[in-house]
C-alpha cells in the first residue's frame, strides 16, 4: 500500500502542476485532486462560485437516482452512444457492433436512420410516479433523469429545438411528470446534462473523407432537414450550436427549477470557446439565485481534466476514476446500476443490491454521495432485476439508514482487506474497485451531532466476535469512555470489551439482515477526534 500510495503522490504533482490563472490561487485548494485543471486562463469570475458552499441537504442525503433513458433506449444495443457508433463511415470502428445489429434489425440506413429511431421512442409505459416512487423506496433522498445525453433528443417540453419528447415521440414532457413525482416524494431534484458532446458527436470526423457519395447522398445524417438534429461544424456554426446550448438549460432551469444540476463535457466545450465562460458563470448564477439549496456537480471526465475550476461545485468522479487514496471533504461518485449506461437487450447485471449496498457503506465512510443511474426500457417501463435491486438497497436502508443519512465522517474511515487504490499506469488513472469490499471490512460513520459512532461490518461470524483495531483501549473516543452498544435490527443487548487489541463485538443470535451490519457506539461523555474535515 505504500508502493501504491507513493506512486500516486508522483502521479498527482505530474497532474496539478500550476499552468493557469494565478490570480485564483487554484494551487492552494483546500483538498487534494485526481484530475487537473484547464490549461487555458480561467476568468476571475469562477472565484465567487468557489465561495458557494455545498448544502447541508447534500451532505446528509449521501445517496441520489437518475437515469440514461431516451431514443437509444429503443434499439437497445451497445449503449448510449448508438448514433455516434451507427454512422462511422468503417464497419472496423464501430466497436459495439451497432451498425451490423441496425443492419439486421431494422434494414440499411438510407432507409432507417437514427432519427426514424425518435417515432418509435413512445415511451407508453412510462409512469414518473412509479420511477419517483421506486427512488424513494430504495432510499433515495434526491432523484431525476439525465434531461438530454449526447443524441441531443430532450426529454422537456422545450421551445429550444424540435427535438424533443413533448413534440415527437413520447408526447409528453417528461422532465415536468419526473420533477412533480419526485417532489411528491419529498425528494430534492436534479437534472443532469450531456448535450455538450453532441456537436459533431454523430458524425466520423476522423474519418470524414471517406464517406462514399452513396452514404452522402443517402444517409439522413447528411440530409439538411436533420441538420438541426445531427449537429456538427460541417452544417452549423459552433456558437450557433452554443447558444442553443444555453437556451435548452435556461429553460430545464427557469421551468422546472432543479436543486442539482450535474454537466458532461463542460470543459472540452468552454476551451474550445464553444460555450464561453462567462455565460456559464452567469447560468450558474442564475441558478445560484434561485434558492440557496442551489448546487452544481463539477464532473471529473475520462480526459483527466475537471469541467470547472477545482473548488467549483461538488466534485463527481464517474465509478471512482482518478481519485485520491483519501478525499478531503464532500465530493460525488457517478455510476450506473450496471452497465452499459443504458438499457441492452438481454442486460447482464454483474453488480446487484450486495454490492451497491456495500459501496454506499464505503462511499459514505470517506465523505462521499453516491449517484446511481437506473437504465429504463425503450418503452418506459424497469426491468425486474432493476427493480429488485433497488428494493434491495431500501430494505437495507430502511433497518441501516441511520448509519448513513445525516452522519459524516468519523477519525478513520474504516479496517479491512480491501484494496480500494488501483493504478493502471498504462493510462495513468486511479481508480477505486469497489468490488474488493468484501465480508471482510469494517467502515465508520458518526452521528452529525457526535452522539454516535456507526461501525458497519461486511461480514456476518455466528456466535463469533469481531475486532474494532481503531477502538482499541489506548485509543481515544470519548472523553468518559463508551456508554453502550446496539446493532439495528437486534433486540438482544450487544456483549462487548474494550482491550489492547482493540473494542470486540459479540455478534448476537439472530442474523437482522443481508449483506451488511451496523453497530451502534454510544460514548459516554464528549465524542473526541472525530474531525476529518
Amino acid at each position: 500500500m505504500k508502493t501504491i500510495k507513493a506512486l500516486f503522490i508522483v502521479l498527482l504533482l505530474a497532474l496539478v502542476l500550476p499552468n493557469f490563472a494565478q490570480e485564483l490561487d487554484l494551487n492552494n485548494l483546500p483538498f487534494p485532486t485526481g484530475g487537473k485543471d484547464w490549461d487555458v486562463e480561467y476568468s476571475p469570475k469562477w472565484e465567487d462560485l468557489r465561495t458557494k458552499e455545498i448544502p447541508e441537504w447534500m451532505i446528509d442525503a449521501k445517496y441520489g437516482v437518475y437515469t440514461h433513458w431516451g431514443v437509444y433506449s429503443v434499439p437497445a444495443h451497445g449503449g448510449p452512444d448508438y448514433v455516434n457508433e451507427l454512422y462511422m463511415v468503417h464497419d472496423k470502428d464501430d466497436k459495439k457492433g451497432v451498425k451490423e445489429y441496425h443492419r439486421n434489425k431494422y434494414g440499411k440506413i438510407a432507409d432507417v436512420g437514427y432519427a426514424d429511431l425518435v417515432p418509435m421512442f413512445k415511451a407508453e409505459k412510462f409512469n414518473a410516479d412509479e420511477w419517483a416512487g421506486l427512488m424513494k423506496q430504495s432510499g433515495a433522498k434526491f432523484g431525476g433523469i439525465c434531461v438530454v445525453h449526447h443524441d441531443g433528443f430532450c426529454l422537456w417540453d422545450s421551445k429550444a429545438t424540435r427535438w424533443n419528447a413533448k413534440n415527437m415521440g413520447p408526447k409528453k414532457d417528461i422532465y415536468g411528470e419526473i420533477a412533480k413525482a419526485v417532489r411528491k416524494q419529498d425528494m430534492k431534484l436534479i437534472a443532469t446534462f450531456h448535450h455538450a458532446r453532441t456537436y459533431g458527436y454523430a458524425i466520423d470526423r476522423k474519418n470524414y473523407k471517406d464517406y462514399t457519395d452513396y452514404q452522402k447522398s443517402n444517409w439522413d445524417l447528411f440530409d439538411p432537414e436533420f441538420a438541426d438534429f445531427y449537429r456538427n461544424d460541417y452544417t452549423e456554426a459552433m456558437d450557433s450550436f452554443g447558444n442553443e446550448w444555453f437556451d435548452k438549460v435556461n429553460e430545464v432551469v427557469d421551468q422546472y427549477d432543479p436543486d442539482v444540476l450535474w454537466f458532461d463535457g463542460l470543459s472540452g466545450a468552454m476551451i474550445k470557446g464553444m460555450l464561453p465562460q462567462e455565460r456559464v458563470i452567469n447560468l450558474f448564477d442564475r441558478h445560484y439565485n434561485k434558492g440557496e439549496d442551489k448546487m452544481i456537480c463539477n464532473k471529473l471526465p475520462g480526459s483527466g481534466v475537471w469541467n470547472f475550476p477545482s473548488g467549483v461545485g461538488i466534485r463527481c468522479y464517474e465509478g471512482g476514476r482518478d481519485m485520491e487514496p483519501d478525499p478531503k471533504g464532500y465530493w460525488m461518485i457517478d455510476r450506473a446500476i450496471s452497465y452499459p449506461w443504458s438499457y441492452v437487450k438481454d442486460k447482464k447485471y454483474r453488480d446487484h443490491e450486495d454490492f451497491h449496498i456495500r459501496t454506499i457503506i464505503d462511499v459514505t465512510s470517506r465523505g462521499g454521495v453516491y449517484l446511481l443511474s437506473l437504465t429504463p426500457k425503450g418503452d418506459g417501463s424497469i426491468s425486474e432485476t432493476e427493480q429488485k435491486i433497488m428494493k434491495g438497497i431500501g430494505t437495507w436502508m430502511d433497518l441501516n439508514g441511520e448509519a448513513i443519512f445525516a452522519t459524516r465522517k468519523w477519525r478513520t474511515h474504516g479496517e479491512g482487506e480491501a484494496k480500494i487504490v488501483q493504478i493502471k499506469p498504462e493510462k495513468e488513472l486511479v481508480w477505486w474497485d469497489f468490488r474488493r469490499i468484501q465480508d471482510k471490512e469494517i467502515r465508520y460513520t458518526r452521528k452529525k451531532d457526535n452522539s454516535a459512532v456507526y461501525a458497519i461490518v461486511t461480514g456476518w461470524n455466528e456466535g463469533g466476535t469481531i475486532t474494532l483495531k481503531d477502538l482499541a483501549k489506548g485509543e481515544k473516543f470519548a472523553t468518559k469512555g463508551i456508554k453502550e452498544i446496539t446493532m439495528f435490527g437486534v433486540d438482544e443487548a450487544i456483549k462487548w470489551e474494550r482491550t489492547d487489541a482493540g473494542l470486540v463485538l459479540h455478534y448476537p443470535e439472530s442474523k437482522p439482515c443481508d449483506h451488511a451490519y451496523a453497530f451502534k457506539i454510544i460514548p459516554n461523555g464528549k465524542l473526541v477526534d472525530f474531525d476529518r474535515e
